[in-house]
């Protein structure tokens, strides 16, 4: 597998673990806003995980920097509506790949 499948993966698998961690410190409200587009970063996280396994994919370096990019936002989001945004955004980049 090309070093930036890797490195995409990893950085992919952390912002999803983060985002995971996000959810399960939310209140109730922020759970609410957060569930409908976490579950579907999730699923496009998953299919876009088992492309890139199968080669199907080759993340370029500038795949890898938006992947990156993304989890420092995802790491400096304060509010959940800015959390939100950023999750939004990073689905609609994975379902691309």
């Amino acid at each position: 597998m090309p070093n930036n499948n890797t490195e995409f993966l990893q950085t992919a698998s952390a912002v999803m673990n983060e985002l995971d961690i996000r959810y399960m410190e939310a209140d109730l409200d922020g759970k609410l806003e957060l569930k409908e587009e976490l579950d579907r970063a999730m699923m496009t996280f998953s299919e876009a995980r088992s492309k890139i396994l199968e080669n199907e994919v080759i993340c370029t370096p500038e795949d890898l920097a938006h992947m990156q990019e993304l989890r420092h936002e995802v790491e400096r989001a304060g509010e959940i509506q800015t959390l939100v945004r950023v999750v939004v955004r990073l689905t609609r980049m994975m379902a691309r790949l």
